[in-house]
């Protein structure tokens, strides 16, 4: 099949993705204790940011979306409302955009501020006019833009677009970033293909990169009502400018460089570009004040050029995977005549919503010894965030700021590199990491067992005494018979005492993702591997998916209801078919993150369980998204109850109580 200025190649799972629509847990959510006066800004997961003047006052508010097979594209506006000692914006409250959905840019033409949106799940681009009021935008339908151009490969996802006069003839053109996948998968396997392979005995990848071009697209018409030329790739010299996937533009005047083309892509790096008489020059890495090139947090980045700090230097302010939004100052000019930057660290604003990374993934623990569970996260960005438990009156319990937990010193950021990650060197920013806590060495002290993006399962010895937050060695391996043990990846991995004689037991998905107990032989050695079954006898498995689609499962083991057996809660991801097969939930069922309670029916000798039952709040089915959802039962208010504190990948934590659900 063809259509009309593409070229299909490897089919997009995203052709046939479901956008979220189901519950809102935003009334839920944790919030900061009132003593936190400041912290992070951020989006959902994958976040574009813009700067934009919303009153045309001339102040410098943010305007926040995101992926929007997960969020149906939610668009977020923080106003400026004063400004910081540094020159920097004051940020104030989390407001949203009606209307409007995507990637989003903006354009102001005749003191109007229009928006352009891109998705991952449509062909085209929205351009979404100002039908408002002066000062006061607000959108209606949008313009849909289907575009044709001659691609450089076709089948190209279209990732990030922006009016600009991109030729310097004093008109709009519509500019658009791509990314193309069709080179990357080995053999045109993807993660979750049957005979996938990534990687061989070498660990050489055996896949080509991810790809990523810009195409400009003149406008005959006007914002309002588009008429398009065919588009062409803007070339870096004589070939098309190209980044490693993702690519996102922005556009800068840099003082000696002139004109220049910042792009994001994929990786943790930023590019930049001059415009030449044909295009732009062929793409440098943006550097530091050292002229080494700047390595950001995460991956996945957005970028976009204001003086964010008022003196008079264009800065760069950019979005990433993690949600965050990161200031880069501009320093100062290099012997090229390429601005330098200095990375100043996440934006942040005065009400700060919490936001744990994204596809967090909580555990509970009173480190404090003050009555009252505190919590360690895990993230997608490998961290391992520590928020203390300040209380609060009237069921409500609040957190203190976050604190990256250390070990030996240093502090813990678990990431994949070029090799570590089923889905290839793409993924090398990566961590997933997955904590649990327990006294694992019988010391007294909790201790953390982390299983993450490459498999591998960690233990951090608690070091003990009263430091808050709490310090911990460096990691340790754990090993199955000699080895260290690796198994699927992204579980959050569980701990069992299941006779009640003080004998823990490890459990995980193994390396064919069945659920597996095994003893603890030693702080670093396990023992005794058996697979935990249902009460018919069969394996417990949570998908029929090969590849990367194994794993993602976060375990929770817990007495539930209160009557003396463990019993098992866990938390999928949209893909899981729990039991594997044409009726799996949530594959099957509600096609979106679910949380499950299995009823322990066995001996403790010998644990079965009861085939999953899809846990609901409210009378309604949980449903969180597309990649997780990671539940831990605590009880959170000292009720005498188990509730359940779940991560969800937007990264919020949402306290669910147990009034509150049904299984």
């Amino acid at each position: 099949m063809e259509l009309e200025g593409f070229v299909l190649g490897v089919t997009r799972w995203e052709d046939d993705a479901r956008v979220w629509s189901g519950p809102d847990y935003g009334k839920d959510a944790l919030a900061y204790d009132e003593g936190v006066r400041s912290a992070a800004v951020a989006g959902r997961i994958i976040t574009c940011v813009d700067v934009v003047d919303w009153t045309g006052r001339g102040s410098r508010d943010l305007l926040l979306s995101s992926w929007d097979a997960c969020y149906d594209g939610q668009v977020y506006l923080r106003r400026q409302t004063g400004g910081n000692e540094d020159g920097t914006p004051r940020l104030g409250a989390e407001e949203r955009v009606e209307g409007v959905r995507g990637y989003v840019t903006s354009a102001v033409v005749g003191g109007r501020l229009h928006l352009v949106s891109t998705s991952r799940l449509r062909r085209q681009i929205h351009v979404y006019s100002d039908i408002g009021e002066p000062g006061a935008p607000r959108f209606g339908e949008p313009a849909v833009l289907d575009l044709e151009a001659d691609w450089v490969k076709g089948n190209e996802y279209f990732h990030s677009a922006r009016f600009h006069d991109i030729d310097g003839d004093g008109e709009l053109e519509l500019v658009v970033g791509s990314d193309f996948w069709g080179d990357y998968w080995p053999n045109g396997r993807e993660w979750n293909d049957e005979g996938y392979r990534g990687f061989d005995a070498a660990d050489r990848w055996l896949g080509g990169p991810l790809r990523g071009f810009l195409y400009a697209f003149r406008n005959r018409g006007t914002i309002e009502r588009p008429v398009l030329d065919r588009g062409r790739p803007v070339l870096a010299g004589d070939i098309p400018l190209e980044v490693y996937g993702q690519l996102a533009p922005a556009f800068g005047n840099f003082g000696p460089a002139g004109e220049c083309l910042v792009a994001g892509e994929f990786w943790n790096i930023l590019h930049l570009a001059r415009r030449s008489a044909d295009g732009f020059t062929q793409t440098q890495l943006l550097c530091g004040e050292d002229d080494r090139p700047i390595e950001l947090d995460q991956c996945i980045h957005f970028p976009c050029v204001v003086d964010w700090d008022g003196d008079g230097r264009p800065d760069i302010l950019v979005g990433a995977e993690d949600g965050y939004v990161t200031f880069l100052k501009n320093v100062a000019d290099g012997e090229d005549g390429l601005p330098r930057f200095r990375k100043m660290g996440r934006v942040t604003t005065e009400t700060p919503l919490i936001h744990a990374g994204v596809l967090p993934s909580p555990a509970a623990f009173d480190f404090t010894g003050n009555g009252r569970p505190d919590l360690v996260v895990g993230n997608s960005t490998g961290e391992l965030l520590f928020y203390e438990n300040t209380g609060g009156g009237e069921g409500r319990a609040c957190l203190g700021s976050d604190t990256m937990l250390q070990a030996d010193g240093h502090p813990v950021r678990i990431a994949a590199g070029p090799t570590g990650s089923v889905q290839g060197p793409s993924e090398k920013m990566f961590g997933y990491s997955c904590p649990t806590i327990v006294d694992w060495d019988g010391d007294g002290f909790a201790d953390l067992l982390v299983s993450d993006v490459t498999g591998y399962h960690r233990f951090f010895r608690n070091l003990g005494g009263e430091q808050k937050p709490p310090r911990f060695a460096g990691e340790q391996l754990l090993h199955y018979r000699g080895k260290p043990l690796k198994t699927v990846w992204r579980v959050r991995p569980a701990v069992a005492d299941w006779r009640g004689d003080g004998a823990l037991h490890y459990v995980a998905l193994d390396e064919d993702g069945l659920l597996s107990d095994f003893r603890r032989q030693s702080d670093t050695e396990l023992a005794d591997k058996r697979h935990l079954r249902w009460d018919d006898g069969e394996i417990i498995a949570f998908t029929v998916d090969v590849g990367g689609g194994r794993g993602r499962v976060k375990l929770c083991l817990c007495d539930w209801e209160g009557e003396g057996r463990i019993d098992l809660i866990f938390g999928t991801h949209a893909r899981a078919s729990v039991p594997p097969g044409p009726k799996g939930m949530p594959r099957n069922t509600t096609g979106q993150a679910g949380l499950f309670y299995c009823r322990n029916v066995g001996t403790p000798e010998e644990p079965r369980f009861a085939k999953p039952v899809p846990m609901a709040h409210r009378g309604r089915t949980i449903a969180m998204a597309m990649h997780v959802a990671s539940p831990e039962a605590v009880d959170w208010a000292g009720r005498g109850a188990l509730d359940l504190i779940v991560g969800v990948e937007d990264g919020s934590l949402v306290w669910l109580k147990r009034e509150d659900l049904s299984w």
